[in-house]
């Protein structure tokens, strides 16, 4: 006695009721925060040329926090930010004004361009 829904629809000529898109799911990369982590990884490189693990750890400490270790005389410094923190915030503001203020990524998604986005 019961009839199905869509079909009572069907017959009725309403328009049935979509049940959203399918997309596939890909990887985006941010270019603009993988940009902001570029100088904090080149000079974590450098550091590792010259002095070993130790002044990788040492150095990025410093460049993120602005405390180095005991060992390097410790104490608070605003001076590394420019190689480390501040291009990383930088990059997450530009995502964010680009992606959500101007759609920069979203005309980049109708134009098809894979694996990339600001």
């Amino acid at each position: 006695m019961a009839k199905n829904v869509a079909l009572a629809a069907y017959k009725a000529g309403a328009k049935l009721r979509s049940t959203g898109k399918r997309r596939r799911k890909s990887l985006t990369l941010p270019l603009a925060v993988a940009a902001g982590f570029a100088p904090l990884t080149i000079h974590a490189y450098y550091d590792y040329q010259s002095g070993g693990i130790a002044s990788v750890a040492d150095g990025m400490a410093r460049r993120l926090t602005g405390f180095g270790t005991p060992g390097s005389g410790g104490g608070w410094t605003m001076k590394h930010f420019g190689q480390g923190l501040y291009p990383i915030i930088g990059g997450i503001l530009v995502h964010k004004f680009v992606g959500g203020n101007l759609g920069v990524n979203r005309m980049l998604a109708k134009a098809g361009v894979p694996l990339l986005r600001l």
